[in-house]
């Protein structure tokens, strides 16, 4: 009997204890307020009808006792454009999306999250408009918000469905047989939108394209035209604008999902090409362009039957690449006035031969990522592959190809054992003319094949660029070794009289790299 009693009191006192422990002590003074990480929650730059990113609104109660909050509403209510998701709540009752919810508690020193989104609806307008509302809350008959604002922008939206990797495939192909995208509104891409051959896309000066992860133009055969100026260039980057996005490389580039059977298992893999993927591509034309933030830039393969070149490239920017801003695999690439930098592996790779005709163009690569030194050259030439069996194809570049008045350079040139400029050159012999001619490079390797470069080009001399930290890489010194030779030809005098800034360069003596000094 009185071990029962015992037990009794024991469980009694267990019960009290457990009590005092789960009683909260709410706050019901006025005074004590709720703290927001920011009082507007700005989204930059959503394309209507495409979700924003999600933003994290943190709530803390800074006081020592508990907080209720009576109130948390969505003040544009189920008519709003906004979404929000209350520490993991995004819908209501009914299963529809969470606009009102009552009685939240937050402890003394603690936080919540509201994650807010948007996806804001079409409109007519051709610039930017802003699309708001605010979240309230309401403590101890006190109430806050938080306004919400997005600048919204509409725009063209391509898509194609399927996954083409197959050259022969057949698919409806939305484009027209000859698109024109104008500049009245931005051009979002989403997918792999393909340019068959007879067909064209141009690209008219001054419009903005935005490409989607995973996404790009597949010239299989076609001609893509981009007609930028100098003062209206046609700018691609990737379509997400908000928080670190407009900053971050690898956004965007052709990615092909693919299949195979392997010892009777399906393996998968994902085949990437660039951004622009010129595949066997006609007389293709790219001016005053600006490419940014993708993988690869542009993904030049071979040429298609009767074309005189796959890409003709002038005036144009290729920064920010994950891995290659520029890739040849035997392409036929004329180019002027040209400046590819800071890319996670290299800025240029040319490999398996092709004509190269790049003059008056500068690669200097700076790219520095948490602190890890870069393993890829600035530029690399290779004119071979082995292929099945181990049968080495040699694919010598055409006698026309020819590196005049380049800049090669980097920030690890430096290092003794790196050079910016690497060759894989399989016999120099077969090269009766220089591959590099009145260039600035940075070779170090006691086996480089100095034979591909002219007499007149240098190899160790760090080119004055402005300031590499800014970026800025027009050249800021008077000597004379920087003054390069006439492309003419096999350019033109109108091709080569101005420089990237579209500032007057001497036809004769023109100084190396995209500018032209003062």
């Amino acid at each position: 009997m009185r071990k029962w009693m015992l037990f009794v009191v024991l469980c009694g006192c267990l019960a009290s204890v457990f009590n005092s422990c789960t009683k909260i002590n709410y706050t019901s003074d006025p005074s004590d307020l709720l703290e927001f990480s920011s009082d507007t929650i700005l989204f930059d730059s959503v394309f209507t009808t495409i979700g924003s990113i999600t933003f994290p609104l943190v709530v803390r109660n800074p006081n020592s006792n508990a907080l209720l909050i009576d109130e948390i509403e969505l003040e544009g209510g189920t008519s709003s454009q906004y979404r929000i998701n209350v520490n993991g709540i995004g819908l209501n009752d009914d299963g529809d999306p969470l606009t009102y919810l009552e009685d939240v508690t937050i402890f003394g020193g603690d936080s919540i999250f509201v994650f807010v989104e948007v996806t804001v609806d079409p409109t007519n307008n051709t610039s930017s408009f802003i699309v708001e509302d605010s979240i309230r809350f309401l403590t101890n008959t006190v109430e806050q918000k938080v306004s919400l604002a997005a600048y919204a922008r509409n725009a063209h939206f391509h898509h194609q469905q399927g996954n083409w990797f197959n050259y022969y495939n057949e698919v409806d192909n939305i484009l027209e047989p000859n698109e024109v995208w104008s500049n009245d509104l931005p051009h979002v891409v989403y997918g792999q939108l393909r340019i068959i051959p007879g067909n064209s896309l141009t690209i008219e000066q001054g419009a903005e394209v935005y490409v989607h992860g995973g996404s790009g133009i597949w010239v299989q055969g076609g001609t893509l035209d981009i007609e930028g100026t100098l003062e209206n260039k046609v700018v691609f980057q990737g379509d997400r604008m908000d928080g670190v996005f407009p900053d971050e490389p690898g956004q965007w580039g052709l990615e092909f999902p693919l299949e195979f059977e392997h010892e009777g298992e399906l393996v998968y893999f994902t085949a990437n090409r660039g951004g622009i993927w010129f595949d066997r591509a006609m007389n293709c034309n790219i001016n005053h362009a600006v490419f940014k933030n993708g993988t690869v830039g542009l993904w030049v393969d071979s040429l298609a039957s009767g074309a005189d070149y796959a890409l003709k490239m002038t005036n144009t920017e290729i920064s920010n690449m994950s891995a290659i801003g520029l890739v040849s695999q035997g392409g036929y690439i004329q180019g002027v006035n040209n400046l590819v930098y800071d890319c996670g592996e290299a800025c240029a790779s040319f490999s398996i031969g092709g004509e190269i005709v790049m003059h008056l163009s500068t690669f200097a690569n700076y790219w520095v990522t948490s602190g890890t030194v870069r393993q890829g050259p600035s530029v690399y030439v290779n004119d071979w592959y082995e292929s099945a069996g181990g049968v080495i194809q040699h694919r010598p570049f055409t006698s026309n190809t020819e590196f005049r008045n380049c800049i090669v350079w980097g920030n690890n040139a430096t290092l003794d054992d790196h050079d910016e400029l690497v060759s894989n050159i399989l016999d120099p012999s077969v090269y009766s003319s220089p591959l590099f001619n009145s260039c600035g490079v940075d070779v170090q390797y006691d086996e480089f094949p100095m034979s591909i470069l002219s007499d007149n080009c240098t190899t160790d001399e760090e080119p004055p660029f402005a300031s590499t930290s800014s970026r800025d890489f027009h050249l800021d010194n008077s000597s004379s070794i920087w003054e390069g030779i006439s492309s003419i030809p096999p350019f033109s005098a109108a091709e080569v009289s101005l420089d990237l800034d579209g500032v007057s360069r001497s036809t004769f003596t023109p100084d190396i790299g995209c500018y032209e000094r003062n």
